[in-house]
């Protein structure tokens, strides 16, 4: 299982409208920030922010292209709190804390 801290950590960086819409938008194919504001329609400072927060949480990946920086998505990261939430979600019985406290 994965550290706990790692996943609020991440899941601390999509739980945001803007940024979560980023990452969907990263699912289909890289872009550049410029795009971003189109179509988010927010100012490139907004966006820039935006941004720095999910490359801080290793959740998307830059690469320059001449004077532009196309974004993607780190597939690694995505996969992590895919799995993750997966398997909060189908094991909660099996592993519920609660089921392992006796007050008895």
């Amino acid at each position: 299982m994965v550290d706990n801290k790692k996943i609020v950590k991440l899941l601390k960086a999509i739980a945001d409208e803007n940024r979560l819409q980023i990452i969907n938008l990263l699912s289909c194919e890289s872009l550049c920030s410029c795009h971003f504001v189109n179509i988010l329609e927010i100012s490139q400072p907004n966006v820039s922010h935006h941004l720095k927060i999910l490359k801080e949480a290793r959740l998307i990946k830059a690469s320059k292209r001449g004077r532009w920086i196309d974004y993607s998505l780190n597939e690694e990261n995505i996969a992590l709190i895919k799995n993750e939430l997966n398997n909060i979600l189908t094991n909660y019985e099996e592993d519920c804390q609660c089921t392992k406290i006796n007050c008895d």
